[in-house]
């Protein structure tokens, strides 16, 4: 279940239960939460193993961390079953084990847990962005013949960027359905592959119409809850 990362006091983490509402991941702490939470985990293979200490999701890495006798430890892919925080959060592996993922809906479907899981990860695409900005910003600094004046304004003009590394992290949602035992990655693809053919026509206008946008939770709910809860109403015909 670990893999030994560094040693440190749990005073220097300041561990609490309480989670900030407006925590904002950034690049010297790209976890879900901004400081450790106590949660009760299940992991193991064969035998199946509960342990209590304080957590933590790896937004970058996608893997749990946790505590162990005073030590920062990193959980092996695929040894977690589930992350109960006692905030109320549960996180559950899903992606082939690669990604944990909130659990954002629970619903009994057919006599099957069912669930929509969300997965906030860093989109690489903005990170990279940034930081072509800030180098784009510094070489024309670099390369301008200024006077005092104007090298102080581009001074501020970089100071106002920041430390990349203390700005939040750019972060997208990728959602993960879970229904009649299977779990899925929530893509047009997937989700018309496994609805009634009935309903594909259906499904493609409501997301048109309803401008259904994949990384948003809102709009991934209504298509839960129109194609997916409401699976076997008939597809209604317009008179």
């Amino acid at each position: 279940m670990r893999k030994v990362l560094y040693t440190l006091l749990l005073l220097t983490l300041g561990f609490t239960q309480s989670r900030a509402d407006d925590w904002e991941p950034i690049g010297t702490w790209p976890f879900e939460y901004k400081t450790f939470q106590v949660a009760t985990v299940y992991s193991g293979v064969f035998k199946i193993t509960k342990t209590q200490t304080p957590c933590n999701i790896h937004l970058g890495k996608q893997t749990l961390w946790y505590v162990q006798n005073d030590t920062l430890m990193e959980a092996v892919t695929g040894s977690i079953l589930r992350v109960e925080f006692n905030n109320g959060d549960v996180f559950i592996p899903v992606g082939g084990g690669s990604c944990m993922g909130k659990i954002v809906v629970e619903d009994t479907l057919g006599g099957k847990v069912a669930r929509v899981i969300q997965v906030r990860i860093v989109d690489q695409n903005k990170v990279d962005e940034r930081a072509v900005a800030l180098m784009n910003m510094t070489q024309n600094l670099q390369q301008s013949n200024l006077n005092l004046g104007s090298w102080g304004a581009n001074l501020s003009d970089i100071n106002s960027v920041g430390n990349p590394e203390e700005l939040p992290i750019p972060l997208t949602n990728v959602f993960f359905f879970q229904y009649k035992g299977e779990i899925f990655e929530a893509t047009e693809k997937q989700i018309l592959s496994r609805i009634r053919p009935d309903r594909k026509r259906e499904y493609r206008n409501f997301t048109r119409e309803a401008e259904i946008i994949s990384q948003n939770l809102s709009s991934m709910l209504k298509v839960w809850n129109t194609f997916f809860v409401h699976y076997d109403q008939p597809q209604r015909v317009k008179k």
